[in-house]
């Protein structure tokens, strides 16, 4: 039985492949294995970059990459580690894309060893799957922390349960064609959140890689400056670019967080945003060298601002604009004010995500004056939802208003509405019986054989 038959996309003219469904296990030992493999492939995956750095210098211990390794997989599944007496909790977002990544592959070779057909598509089916696959991975990384020593076992064991789930629903959904059950009465702009809200986070995302892309343009020379210092060599240098590659995703988060004025600390007493930069003590790692010098920034920097306002209304035009389509009526009758709410409401939402993203990149990158690294989020959390809803609120009076004067400007009558809504399909007349000749008084037989 293939996947889908249900909801399975492919572009016209290109055949797709049955997956073949073959139970070998019960359901629950298939998924478990399958996690236990994952933490396996994705600890495998940070010895291989590890194992890069000592291939020059094959006569140290093999047990340092090793530990390096096992260190930086924890690290990317939420655990806190100690490298070298320093505390890193500051998650590399990048390595743990690519890990789930990893694991959405081998979650579903699992699944498929699990079920002899597509399991239907109900939310608890999902969710008990993904709660499996999440409690095994989640105790595997638990584990790898407490026999090592490297990291914390009850942070281990929540960023893997966490992590593992939602990896876990990725891989599980649409293979089975899971879809969100959304109730009948649900209006459509609700309905199209999830796009709504990936409009307004891919602004927000592009604006942030925009500004860590300028920073680092601009300090090139003190960026260059701080890595001879650190005499890398060749290997080192691409491996050292690598390894703050890996934390990319959380500098453009902290972007995300200056564009909307929050900004971010790199330590105690630091604090850098459009309107103030405070500096205190450093890590000697190249990508610091793009932080800006203390004092106030130019004036000019305030107009980056605009990028969270112009997320609010991307998202709101995509909500507005689902709520037109998706119900004859409000095509019809939308007022401004129903506009402006709607506008305003998704750009809160996707502002409070955005403020939960930025809380997840907190961390330590050392002890006392090196602890609380990220986003600022006491002001993040009422400048991102304040601003991108402003923006919402915008755009949804834009959309609403080009609406009313489309229609002269008036709201259409309830006939109007009435005439707009589909009509149901024309009902087939019931067939009338042949006549009965003998019933009409015709000189006839009966069935009965008397003569009428």
């Amino acid at each position: 039985m293939g996947i889908r038959q249900a909801g399975h996309h492919r572009r016209a003219g290109t055949p797709v492949a049955p997956v073949q469904w073959q139970r070998l296990v019960a359901w629950p030992i298939a998924v478990a294995i399958g996690a236990l493999a994952w933490a396996l492939a994705g600890w495998l995956v940070c010895v291989a970059f590890c194992l890069i750095g000592w291939l020059p210098d094959i006569s140290q211990p093999l047990s340092g990459p090793l530990g390096l390794a096992t260190s930086l997989f924890l690290l990317a599944n939420g655990s806190r580690v100690v490298v070298a007496g320093v505390t890193i909790s500051i998650i590399p977002l990048l390595l743990t894309i690519a890990i789930a990544a990893t694991g959405v592959g081998l979650l579903r070779v699992a699944l498929r060893h699990g079920f002899a057909k597509a399991p239907a598509p109900s939310t608890w089916r999902v969710a008990a799957t993904a709660a499996v696959i999440a409690g095994t991975y989640g105790v595997a990384t638990a584990v790898l922390a407490g026999m090592t020593g490297l990291g914390s076992p009850p942070s281990a064991l929540v960023g893997g349960v966490v992590i593992g789930f939602v990896t876990a629903w990725l891989a599980v959904a649409p293979p089975t064609g899971w879809h969100m059950p959304w109730p009948a009465s649900t209006p459509a702009w609700v309905r199209a959140l999830p796009r709504a809200c990936g409009a307004g986070l891919g602004v927000l995302a592009a604006g942030g890689a925009l500004v860590v892309c300028i920073a680092l343009v601009t300090s090139r020379q003190q960026v260059g400056s701080l890595e001879q210092a650190l005499i890398p060599g060749v290997l080192g240098s691409v491996l050292l670019a690598i390894l703050q590659a890996f934390w990319a995703p959380t500098m453009i988060i902290w972007g995300v967080s200056w564009l909307t004025g929050a900004g971010f600390a790199l330590g105690a007493e630091t604090s850098i945003s459009p309107i103030s930069v405070q500096l205190g003590i450093l890590p000697s790692l190249p990508v610091f060298g793009a932080v800006p010098a203390v004092g106030a920034p130019p004036g000019g920097l305030i107009f980056w601002l605009v990028v969270p306002v112009a997320a609010g209304a991307a998202a709101a035009w995509v909500a507005v604009r689902a709520q037109e389509t998706g119900d004859v009526a409000s095509k019809i009758n939308m007022r401004i004010e129903g506009g402006a709410a709607i506008g305003c409401a998704t750009g809160i939402v996707v502002g409070l995500l955005a403020t939960v993203a930025c809380a997840l990149t907190r961390g330590d990158l050392g002890q006392a004056r090196l602890t609380g690294l990220g986003p600022l989020i006491t002001s993040m959390v009422l400048l991102a939802p304040a601003l991108l809803g402003f923006g919402g609120v915008v755009a949804g009076i834009a959309l609403a208003l080009r609406l009313h004067l489309a229609h002269g400007g008036r709201r259409a009558p309830a006939q109007a509405v009435q005439a707009a809504k589909p009509k149901p399909p024309p009902q087939p007349k019931p067939l009338k019986p042949p006549p009965q000749p003998w019933l009409a008084g015709e000189n006839k037989v009966s069935p009965k054989g008397h003569i009428a």
